[in-house]
């Protein structure tokens, strides 16, 4: 099985304010590391996640949730217009 950091299975990127689903339930990109939006403190993710890929989400009945690599859970809805 392939995983992908910053593409959804489909080979769509990963861009902040994309409409997802994961594991079922609905949510937000909300940034992704690398690219503009990222909040400060964020900027150098290297030094305590010990990576500079991921993203992060907001998902119904979960909250913020921090990804390092997409799998089949993680579905693209549609882009934000």
């Amino acid at each position: 099985m392939t995983f992908y950091a910053t593409h959804y299975q489909t080979g769509e990127d990963i861009r902040p304010g994309d409409y997802i689903s994961l594991a079922g339930s609905p949510g937000k990109v909300l940034f992704v590391l690398g690219l503009p939006g990222v909040p400060e403190g964020w900027e150098s993710p290297e030094e305590w996640l010990g990576t500079t890929e991921g993203y992060m989400l907001e998902v119904e009945g979960m909250g913020w949730v921090f990804e390092h690599e997409s799998d089949e859970d993680l579905e693209f809805v549609k882009r934000k217009q």
